[in-house]
């Protein structure tokens, strides 16, 4: 047989058909140009054993807004554009951002109707000024700290500034992109879903943190709480852009769907399920329907809000003298009383646990209530005057001046090392043990705990105790180890808070001899572990764990740093509370506030 040449068989085809050889031609390119499009497309990411929760939905009261059911979020990958993958959502035209557009500082955060200079509260404006105390000001100061930022410096012609916001606002502003991104459909924050909605290609939850729904409630109140301290609420209309996703985030959508999952998880005694509760969960959820109702004084969070501090009082436990309430401990004193009622406890394992309390949550809890007492809800003085008789329990006195627990507020002249003990005053000064025990443990930060329960319950500035613990947490500043191990991201949130209370900028003491140092270093400790990378999805996150961390991952390490970097701005002084609170109590109209009862 004559083998065939290609060449001259494709000349004598032309020669003769020419028509027919530019047809097949033709159809031969667009085939190949359709498969190299099918072939090079980059295949979806594998799943592997996808985690589902499920869990029988609580009834919804006749009078609460059904949540929106939203469409399933699609994600597609896009050409690469300088070696970067850029990831959309389906999303209307006018949340996508353009992530190659020149920045506009004045286009960054704003208005929807792009009004970035209203005087309506609580809208935040793009002009964040600093000012010269490290974060931005309030033009008047509300029970709550700020609604919004002063305009600092305008610009060329008076018009908005279009500088950079300060460090510590641009953190703040890089957390909330960070949480606004993992928040999930439903509302909630929760490690599961957050690894869920990482950018694919760039996963910045640890796979360890992605399991169980034990911590959801106390995660999404935490994240919640970091938008709401920052002065947006569920009917802010501010939003600021992510070039990572790229969209923009509505701030009121995303509160407003993180108080909406959070009354859903609500039972009717007003504890937060599902599961046994957590007092450290139902104290962040609780503080943010609070600070969610105080902010706005809208009806639908208060009776959820009320119903919630209704719980927290009644889960108190009481003084072991017999006479008043107590501590708080990990569960609630509702479920001590049950388990003895089902004959689980002895009288003798009833009689220790339902005693049992310890500083940290007793903390947690007189943040809860003083929230409440700000927002005008009902708070008995018989709780806080319980928690702080505890408070002072654990707090040790020097031997010349007596025992433990003597110490009244107003008068006391007693001298106290500045350490708190976690259980008893016995254990002051050692350390709290846990999972992270290879991590440094700072023991100052029982001294902090000390420090805030008495400024927010008692408002004593010549307490004694208040400048020994100061001290103490000046000894031991914020700082970043070569190996990391003396991240403590608590301890920092706390010491902040205790110290800006204690002779901060508003304070009526005068030199900022211990807020200055520990400003300094928080600021350059927090502001170093931040992540920075560009167009990934862990920007704006702290991703570097600390010793709490394995309870929350990367959600609890941001949202808390959001709040320490909001410490400027959150709460009024606590030691100017007791000048304001006739007016409050005149503005409440008797409705509210601590009852002395």
């Amino acid at each position: 047989m004559r083998a065939v040449q290609p060449v001259q068989f494709l000349r004598q085809a032309w020669q003769r058909s020419p028509w027919v050889v530019i047809s097949v031609g033709v159809h031969v390119i667009a085939g190949g140009i359709l498969a190299l499009h099918v072939v090079g497309r980059d295949a979806p990411p594998p799943v592997d054993n996808p985690m589902q929760i499920a869990s029988t939905p609580p009834k919804l009261r006749a009078d609460f807004e059904p949540p929106i059911i939203e469409e399933q979020i699609v994600r597609t990958v896009q050409p690469r554009t300088d070696e970067v993958e850029l990831v959309t959502r389906d999303l209307p035209a006018d949340l996508i951002i353009d992530p190659n557009a020149v920045r506009d500082w004045t286009e960054e955060a704003g208005l929807e109707d792009g009004d970035t200079t209203s005087d309506e509260p609580p809208e935040m404006s793009s002009s964040i000024g600093a000012g010269n105390r490290g974060g931005f000001r309030a033009q008047r100061p509300t029970d709550f700290g700020v609604t919004r930022p002063s305009r600092g410096t305008s610009g060329p012609g008076g018009g908005p500034s279009t500088a950079p916001p300060s460090r510590e606002e641009r953190a703040v502003l890089e957390g909330l992109r960070w949480l606004a991104r993992h928040q999930s459909p439903d509302g909630s924050w929760n490690t599961a879903g957050a690894r869920e909605l990482c950018v694919p290609g760039s996963s910045c939850v640890p796979e360890e943190h992605a399991a169980g729904g034990a911590y959801d409630t106390g995660l999404t109140g935490l994240a919640l709480l970091a938008y709401l301290g920052a002065g947006y609420a569920h009917d802010s209309r501010a939003f600021f852009a992510d070039t990572v996703v790229p969209r923009k985030h509505v701030t009121g959508e995303i509160v407003k769907r993180g108080l909406k999952w959070l009354v859903e998880q609500q039972r009717e005694d007003g504890s937060f399920g599902p599961g046994r509760t957590y007092m450290y969960n139902h104290a962040l959820a609780s503080m943010a329907l609070c600070e969610a109702y105080g902010l706005t004084r809208e009806r639908q969070w208060r009776e959820p809000a009320q119903r919630s501090i209704d719980f927290l009082v009644a889960a108190q436990r009481p003084n072991p003298n017999g006479a008043g309430a107590w501590g708080w401990r990990y569960a609630a004193r509702q479920e001590i009383e049950l388990r003895k009622e089902a004959g689980e406890l002895t009288d003798a394992e009833y009689a220790q646990q339902v005693h049992d309390a310890d500083t940290s949550v007793t903390t947690w809890c007189v943040m809860a209530l003083k929230s409440a007492d700000l927002a005008g809800l009902n708070v008995p003085r018989a709780s806080l005057d319980g928690a702080l008789a505890f408070i002072r329990w654990v707090t040790p006195r020097e031997r010349s001046s007596g025992p433990a627990g003597n110490s009244t507020g107003g008068g006391d002249t007693a001298r106290y090392p500045g350490t708190v003990g976690y259980i008893d005053p016995n254990t002051a000064g050692e350390k709290v043990s846990g999972p992270g025990d290879h991590f440094q443990y700072h023991s100052a930060v029982m001294s902090a705990l000390g420090i805030c329960a008495r400024a927010f319950g008692e408002h004593d500035a010549s307490d004694p105790f208040l400048e020994s613990a100061a001290k103490l947490l000046v000894k031991d500043l914020p700082e970043v180890s070569a190996d990391k191990l003396s991240v403590d991201y608590y301890y920092w949130y706390y010491g902040s808070l205790a110290l800006n209370q204690f002779d901060g900028p508003d304070s009526p003491r005068k030199g900022q001899r211990y807020w200055k140092p520990w400003n300094e270093a928080m600021t350059r400790a927090l502001l170093s572990l931040q992540d920075a990378t560009e167009k990934s999805c862990a920007k704006g996150g702290w991703l570097v764990p600390d010793r709490w961390c394995h309870a929350g991952g990367p959600i609890y390490a941001t949202a808390t740093n959001v709040l320490t970097l909001e410490v400027y701005y959150r709460y009024a002084n606590a030691f100017g509370a007791e000048r304001d609170a006739k007016n409050r109590a005149k503005a409440k109209g008797g409705d509210g506030g601590i009852e002395a009862k």
